[in-house]
């Protein structure tokens, strides 16, 4: 397992919030093409100048479910929710269960594609039911997972998730932790982080006065 830390330090002359969000993983699932949506993976609020705030996480992955307390979109924030902890090198398979109780049940090996985990979802739920999956990684709360992808779950299909636990962004502006993002905005001028390939595993993200974001490596 391999850690990561980033942080971020303001160094833009105002009092400034950011968010922390992941690349989106690949999804494929029976039916098609899957909408994934981005969560706001760690908040930084009310940065000072000359403010510096982190996030240390492991690369460890957790397949996620949710239902939404609004219809799905940039600005949804998520409802009720469970986690179980997933292996990609063992390709990993998780049922969900949409039934009360509801949640994920056994994990075991095989099954997902290479570097993948698995989500099998029963047919005892509907749309109607308004639940999500997704993918969670360590957050700024230790031992509690945080989303930081979800799309639409969907009853009687197969979903492969191939997680990204080495890119993130950083961008200006202030959101609920697990609130789905618009990433295409949030992503136009963000600060970047990819540790994909490199010897570092800690970055530091400046914003500058100018507004504009730049990344070391150390």
């Amino acid at each position: 397992m391999t850690t990561y830390t980033v942080q971020v330090l303001n160094s833009s002359g105002f009092a400034k919030s950011y968010v922390l969000f992941m690349e989106p993983p690949q999804v494929t699932g029976g039916g098609g093409k899957t909408v994934v949506y981005s969560n706001a993976w760690v908040t930084f609020d009310g940065i000072l100048p000359n403010g510096i705030d982190a996030i240390t996480y492991p690369d460890s992955t957790f397949a996620y479910w949710a239902t939404s307390v609004m219809p799905v979109a940039a600005g949804a924030t998520m409802g009720r929710s469970g986690f179980a902890a997933v292996d990609v090198a063992q390709q990993d398979s998780v049922p969900f269960i949409g039934a009360v109780p509801t949640g994920f049940g056994t994990v075991t090996p095989g099954g997902a594609l290479a570097g993948a985990y698995r989500i099998i979802a029963s047919s005892d739920f509907t749309a109607s039911n308004g639940y999500l999956f997704g993918l969670a990684l360590t957050g700024d709360v230790p031992g509690v997972p945080s989303p930081v992808a979800t799309f639409t779950a969907e009853p009687n299909d197969t979903f492969n998730v191939v997680p990204v636990t080495t890119k993130c962004y950083v961008s200006e502006g202030a959101a609920t932790k697990g609130q789905i993002i618009n990433y295409a905005k949030a992503s136009a001028k963000p600060g970047t982080v990819d540790f994909a390939g490199r010897a570092q595993t800690s970055a530091i993200v400046t914003q500058g006065a100018n507004g504009l974001f730049t990344t070391q490596y150390y």
